[in-house]
């Protein structure tokens, strides 16, 4: 059977029906959960410095694989994070995914295990509450930890405008951390007053 509503369990009518403010607090109520998510995924493999790539906190207008009927770029979003690492002699063994395997287990997630050319592996895990975390090993010693959503219904172009225009630059000036540290989400009574670039750093 089809599903009808979006990773929040909003259909779009009720989606639609959320002032500007209430679609700004949800995306900050989902952006906190992929923070959680992330930050104790980082710390089944490393608790030290780890490089930002898609830093969060922006939504990213359109669906992705888990889009609905009628979700175009205008009316939905879905939100990314990803931290990387680079361990000593890595090289993208596919044993190296087993650590993040074994926690996906103990979380009670499905998990499915990719291989794409390099060769790279990637094991992606679904929580059960619309978010994907994923732990990509590749053949370049790179490795990448990543939540994803999936899509929701929502007006992206007026929610990114008013969430990343809240956030002073150097709240996006991080380049690499410890697990745990984040673009501090805004308030909605911040001033709109920022175009910081959010956007991913390349892999």
């Amino acid at each position: 059977m089809a599903r009808t509503v979006d990773a929040g369990g909003l259909t779009q009518d009720e989606a639609g029906a959320l002032s500007i403010e209430e679609q700004f607090d949800l995306v900050r109520e989902r952006d906190a959960r992929m923070q959680e998510l992330l930050t104790e995924a980082q710390l089944v493999i490393s608790d030290g410095v780890w490089i930002w790539g898609q830093k969060g906190a922006g939504p990213i207008a359109g669906p992705n694989a888990w889009a609905l009927p009628g979700m175009e770029l205008e009316n939905s979003y879905f939100l990314q994070m990803w931290r990387g690492t680079q361990p000593a002699g890595a090289t993208g063994a596919k044993q190296d995914l087993d650590p993040m395997l074994d926690y996906f287990k103990e979380q009670g997630w499905e998990t499915t295990v990719r291989e794409s050319s390099g060769p790279n592996f990637e094991a992606v895990a679904d929580t059960g509450e619309g978010f994907l975390v994923s732990w990509k090993v590749k053949a370049n010693g790179l490795y990448n930890m990543e939540v994803m959503s999936q899509s929701y219904w929502g007006d992206s172009r007026t929610l990114l405008h008013e969430i990343v225009d809240r956030i002073p630059p150097e709240e996006t000036a991080i380049n690499e951390s410890l697990p745990g540290v984040y673009i501090k989400f805004p308030d909605w009574s911040d001033p709109v007053d920022y175009a910081p670039n959010l956007q991913d750093h390349g892999e």
